[in-house]
């Protein structure tokens, strides 16, 4: 079993990283081999029109990292996608990345892409300084969608307490969620295609 971390975070000692080392640390316990992407180490251009690509027959961004990204994604059992809430959505560098998901399934056809990920688990980690879900809504929403879009099973995700660094791990209970979405992504059994 490997479980995937996605950080889209530009900050490695920020709280959303703190609950994705929590998640990752709790899979790697349950007997899961763990990997985290650091996007911030990555270069992943913007997506452009997908159909000068497919016309072409390559990638016009052929350059850059998305492409070694997605064979850990494809390689990967589960996925936890991190990323604070950013102006009530997604973080841009995860954004980008998911975007450029569009790249796949134009490239081959939306049935290929899905039989790669359907077998997958993927949840997601997000920090937030506000209380309560409201503002995180469209973040785990769109989330949720992509994990829908992909015919994953969704995991859930875990909310916890953005602002001041560290306060996510001083939050009992937002620790104690992530450690129970590694555990799960660690003994996720895959869905047969």
């Amino acid at each position: 079993m490997k479980v995937l971390g996605i950080m889209g975070s530009a900050r490695p000692d920020g709280n959303t990283n703190d609950l994705l080392d929590v998640a990752l640390a709790a899979a790697a316990a349950a007997g899961a081999q763990v990997e985290k992407i650091m996007l911030t180490d990555h270069r992943v251009e913007h997506i452009e029109n997908c159909r000068t690509c497919v016309e072409r027959g390559r990638c016009v961004h052929e350059a850059d990292d998305f492409t070694s990204l997605m064979a850990k994604v494809y390689a990967a059992d589960a996925i936890l996608f991190a990323s604070p809430v950013y102006w009530y959505s997604i973080a841009g560098r995860l954004k980008v990345f998911l975007d450029r998901w569009s790249c796949e399934y134009y490239r081959d056809s939306y049935e290929a892409f899905a039989a790669k990920l359907r077998p997958k688990a993927m949840g997601v980690i997000t920090v937030q300084e506000e209380t309560g879900v409201e503002q995180a809504r469209h973040l785990i929403g769109a989330l949720e969608k992509t994990v829908g879009f992909a015919r994953a099973t969704y995991l859930g995700y875990v909310l916890g307490p953005g602002g001041k660094r560290g306060s996510a791990k001083a939050n009992p209970e937002a620790v104690a969620a992530a450690h129970d979405l590694g555990r799960r992504a660690a003994t996720h059994v895959p869905a047969a295609n």
